[in-house]
């Protein structure tokens, strides 16, 4: 039989609230979260603030602002991705705390966008410091670790120069980091037990993984892949998508289709295995069929938009 898994509120209670708000993961822990995950961009001035991406325009309401009006811009990540919006990186704190923000997918969430204008865009001190954070598990996420260090911005250094700091730890908080680019993870390890004088025993680093990350090669070279993150690492986060065999037995795509034993590749290894996104709207058929997918894994922890009912699904098999 499977392990229970976790059930991780992905960016709070997102399918409920407006993602990456304090609302949104308050409210993700009052229904069962085990932990919640936020991610976490710079403004111009130093600080963290908690986005999923630094352009703003689709988490908040930047765009409607006529005073920011002059600060779109086109960007290019990484040599050849190319945005064009409102950037973290040109806004100081005190006018992020201006903004408000929004439902990134209001057409599939209405009920989420009725709450639009009314949340603020937290920072990291902001999570750190919830009251309902107490006892609780966070899960932090650097956003584009390498990107924003070529820029001139360090997130890494500046979430461990928060870490170090803040009383977290004294409130029975405990934290995971993670990174999809090898350097920022790695920089994670090193200088997250650096702050905190080498005791890391209510931390965790796990490394996220998708498609463009996977090794050249793909899942043949995984497993020299995965041997090289021992020791380095205590997790891997796999998109959903790498860990099945999305075909039937006629060859046709589906939705899903049988897992292709990654997650037991990583837990030979001794990782901790999480995995993304149980998202309700996503479901073909009916939704406990869809949650069905993700707990017959074997994977230790799900990240779930909405936290409530994947909870329910679990708690009714284990």
């Amino acid at each position: 039989m499977n392990t229970k898994p976790l059930v991780f509120g992905h960016r709070g209670a997102s399918g409920y609230r407006p993602e990456n708000t304090l609302e949104a993961f308050e409210l993700a822990f009052q229904m069962g979260s085990d932990a919640i995950e936020c991610d976490l961009v710079p403004t111009k001035d130093g600080h963290l603030i908690i986005r999923h991406e630094n352009e703003l325009s689709g988490t908040t309401d930047v765009a409607s602002r006529p005073e920011f009006a002059s600060r779109k811009r086109t960007q290019v990540f990484y040599d050849h991705w190319e945005v064009t919006g409102w950037f973290s990186e040109d806004f100081t704190l005190d006018e992020i705390r201006s903004l408000r923000a929004i439902e990134r997918l209001p057409h599939e969430r209405p009920g989420s966008a009725k709450f639009d204008g009314q949340f603020a865009v937290p920072t990291i001190e902001d999570l750190l410091n919830a009251p309902w954070a107490d006892g609780k598990c966070l899960i932090l996420e650097i956003k584009h670790g390498s990107h924003f260090k070529n820029i001139g911005f360090d997130t890494v250094a500046m979430l461990a120069d928060v870490i170090g700091k803040n009383d977290w730890r004294s409130r029975g908080i405990s934290l995971v980091f993670e990174a999809f680019h090898y350097d920022a993870m790695i920089a994670l390890t090193k200088e997250i037990p650096a702050v905190l004088g080498g005791d890391i025993s209510d931390c965790k680093f796990v490394f996220l993984l998708e498609g463009w990350g996977m090794p050249e090669g793909g899942a043949a070279a995984l497993p020299a892949f995965l041997d090289n993150l021992v020791g380095k690492v205590d997790g891997v986060s796999f998109d959903v998508n790498l860990l099945f065999d999305h075909v039937d037995h006629e060859g046709n795509a589906v939705q899903f289709g049988s897992p292709n034993g990654i997650v037991e590749l990583a837990h030979e290894r001794g990782f901790m295995v999480y995995s993304w996104t149980a998202r309700a709207e996503q479901a073909k058929f009916s939704i406990d069929e869809y949650y069905q997918h993700f707990i017959d894994l074997g994977a230790d922890g799900i990240f779930a938009d909405q936290p409530d009912l994947f909870r329910q699904c679990v708690d009714a098999q284990f």
